[in-house]
């Protein structure tokens, strides 16, 4: 039996590994690619940093791989050993299908525990250096959101065009006014300008030299109407960096360890938390200790499909994992959008994909061992 635990223990943590560093791969790049590429918009960024960047999204991919990856492994090791009529060769010598997958039960509360400590501990210190990483940018490079070359809109309220940039000096500038359907209410052009930060004030300062403004009548899509207006040799204007780098982010629960999160919740400080965030806290709370049983969960579904399934293409057991991922996780976010709603209890709706799946999979491990008496 040792030889046999061991044997399958190794089949499994080898097959999970190979899973989870492919799913991760996969995530970990979508994620950068999402997050850091509208911010790493030149080549100013030493390379060591951006791989720092992507590093810190490594632990927030984990939360989803790992579940995921166990799974792909239990429907690959298992229909690989039900296609090569190594189970039936088990069952022969007498040994049952529990006390055959008790060592893989064994790892997947392993890797469960391990869920546990990444979700509560590691993803939001993670999360949180990540955001410092951001603010030190623009503290440091307050240009690395400017572009040169191509009309920007990521500034709410402006589209920006510069020609060229060196460092903080800016030259052939264009920049235009948008009112809140985007369509451009004055222009102001410079030859020349620099670029400024304030990070309390999270505004980016560009200074023209020599700008000449015009502006739009009442109908600003009639270019008939267009006079000129003011011009000066110096004009400073402040554009707000809100929706890119905010301290106040920091205090986002998602940022927040387990521990903070509970001391908020059962000793809330006055102006630091907002009753209306209590319940959004405590599903938080409840959503990253229901994700550390994740692959304890998939992992008993898991077992009895891939002995159903009994074949060896890897392609089988990945399209019917995304499946049961898709369907624990849509229970998930039905929670995350009723987060606001105490009414709702979403703290206690993140627990449904746990209770319904480990139900699913003890009835279908049952079934199969049944079946295989």
């Amino acid at each position: 039996m040792r030889i046999l635990y061991r044997y399958l223990t190794g089949q499994m943590m080898a097959a999970t590994a190979g899973a989870v560093a492919v799913l991760s791969l996969i995530i970990v790049l979508g994620n950068a690619f999402k997050q850091i590429f509208e911010l790493l918009v030149n080549d100013e960024l030493p390379i060591s940093l951006i791989f720092k960047m992507v590093g810190l999204l490594i632990p927030q991919a984990l939360t989803f791989t790992m579940p995921w990856g166990i799974l792909v492994a239990a429907l690959i090791v298992f229909g690989r050993m039900s296609q090569d009529l190594e189970l039936q060769a088990i069952r022969a010598a007498g040994i049952g299908l529990v006390p055959l997958v008790a060592p893989v039960i064994l790892f997947g509360l392993f890797l469960s525990a391990v869920c546990f400590y990444n979700n509560a501990v590691i993803v939001p210190l993670t999360l949180r250096k990540f955001k410092s990483v951001l603010l030190d940018i623009g503290r440091d490079n307050p240009a690395f959101l400017i572009r040169a070359g191509e009309a920007m809109d990521r500034f709410p309220g402006y589209r920006i065009y510069i020609g060229k940039k060196n460092g903080t000096d800016l030259t052939d500038i264009n920049i235009w006014e948008l009112d809140p359907n985007g369509v451009p209410r004055r222009n102001i052009r410079a030859e020349k300008g620099s670029l400024s930060a304030d990070l309390d004030d999270l505004s980016l300062t560009i200074t023209l030299q020599k700008a000449r403004q015009e502006e739009r009548g009442e109908n600003a899509e009639d270019l008939n109407g267009i006079r000129a207006g003011l011009s000066a040799d110096q004009l400073p204007l402040k554009i707000s960096l809100r929706s890119f780098l905010n301290p106040d982010d920091m205090k986002d629960i998602r940022v927040a360890g387990l521990g903070d999160l509970t001391n908020r919740i059962l000793s809330p400080v006055e102006g630091y938390v907002d009753p209306k965030q209590i319940y959004p806290m405590l599903t938080e709370m409840q959503k990253r200790i229901s994700f550390a049983l994740a692959p304890f969960t998939l992992l008993l579904v898991g077992i009895p499909l891939g002995i159903r399934v009994q074949r060896k293409e890897t392609s089988v057991g990945v399209v019917i994992s995304f499946f049961l991922v898709m369907a624990y996780y849509a229970l998930i976010l039905l929670a995350e959008g009723l987060k606001n709603r105490g009414g709702a209890y979403p703290e206690l709706i993140v627990w449904l994909p746990n209770l319904v799946l480990q139900a699913y999979g003890f009835f279908l491990l049952w079934r199969a061992n049944f079946q295989q008496s």
